[in-house]
């Protein structure tokens, strides 16, 4: 295979492909971060759910039951 094979690339086609590839990234980058919130979100709300007690008829510890 000799450079005849490849076409021609123009200062205009390699800026397309550089801003393609920083838009790319740029959205990877956005769903990387989003999902790292989400999950941050969802620990904390577990642990959370860990220290919450619930507020039943008989879950104060002053309301003994017979």
């Amino acid at each position: 295979m000799n450079m005849r094979d490849f076409p021609e690339l123009t200062a205009a086609d390699i800026h397309r492909i550089e801003a393609r590839a920083h838009q790319l990234r740029a959205e990877y980058m956005r769903d990387l971060i989003s999902a790292f919130g989400r999950r941050i979100a969802t620990l904390s709300r577990k642990t959370a759910m860990l220290f919450h007690r619930r507020r039943g008829m008989n879950s104060h510890p002053h309301s003994l039951t017979h």
